[in-house]
């Protein structure tokens, strides 16, 4: 099968798809940007994204949403002059990049001699100790919105996004999730605690990986600024694309016509 970018998860769900983009919302996650986007499957011009910023921003009103985020075609870069209007708008530019590594060689990664479970309700506990820390620099409103949304998940058992935690010496030192698919499975949420990095737990856990995925390649996208995704190449994994994103935070909860968004 072909990797491409419409290979990884997204947790929202699909509301509307064309041939200009596909949109993702889910009501319930209002502080998940990756849940709450549109993803363009070609690149619009200015006056277009201008009307489009505007029906997204009403959009992410009715449910709470208070950010835009908007994803750019594959291996397609803004020109410069698209890139200068959204810093204009208040957007952060960023760029992610695909990464595919066959399981057998994941499997032949060492570190420590540790256990990852799938977790359950025995261990949603043990997760969200590793995981909260995290998400603090995005508020505690965020955290709060992700522990009771791991929560349901694990009680509902809905696939294909499974969460892992990993431990050493039973004490819970890294997550991730995995989200297995026929063809693929794919790493995201992927960490270690701070106090246990360097140890070779990351390694470890993807070796874990590897065992659970036998025969399908491994997928993961890494931020293309991100020194993380050098530690990725060392260990095999191999570049397949990239993709642009804008996002815009903090958005203004009750606009008076368009002037949030300086248009």
């Amino acid at each position: 099968m072909e990797i491409q970018m419409n290979s990884i998860y997204t947790e929202g769900e699909i509301v509307e798809s064309n041939e200009r983009y596909t949109i993702y919302a889910k009501p319930s996650r209002p502080l998940a940007y990756d849940a709450n986007k549109w993803i363009y499957h070609q690149m619009p011009d200015p006056l277009t994204l201008k009307a489009d910023m505007l029906q997204q921003q009403v959009m992410h009103q009715n449910i709470g949403a208070a950010h835009l985020q908007f994803e750019f075609p594959e291996n397609v870069k803004p020109k410069p002059s698209m890139m200068q209007f959204l810093r204009a708008q208040g957007f952060q530019l960023g760029c992610l990049e695909l990464y595919v590594i066959e399981a057998n060689m994941l499997r032949q990664l060492k570190g420590k001699p540790i256990r990852m479970t799938r977790v359950t309700t025995n261990h949603v506990e043990d997760f969200l100790q590793v995981a909260s820390p995290l998400n603090l620099p995005y508020g505690e409103d965020y955290d709060a919105e992700f522990r009771d949304a791991v929560r349901k998940h694990i009680e509902l058992g809905e696939r294909p996004l499974n969460y892992y935690v990993a431990y050493l010496d039973d004490q819970p030192v890294g997550i991730l999730n995995l989200i297995e698919k026929e063809g693929t499975v794919e790493i995201d949420g992927f960490a270690v605690a701070e106090q246990y990095r360097g140890q070779g737990i990351g390694s470890s856990m993807q070796a874990k990986v590897g065992e659970i995925a036998g025969k399908r390649p491994v997928i993961l996208v890494a931020d293309a600024e991100d020194t993380a995704k050098e530690m990725y190449i060392k260990q095999g994994y191999t570049y397949v694309s990239f993709q642009y994103s804008a996002l815009k935070e903090h958005i203004d909860a009750h606009p008076s016509g368009s002037a949030d968004l300086h248009i």
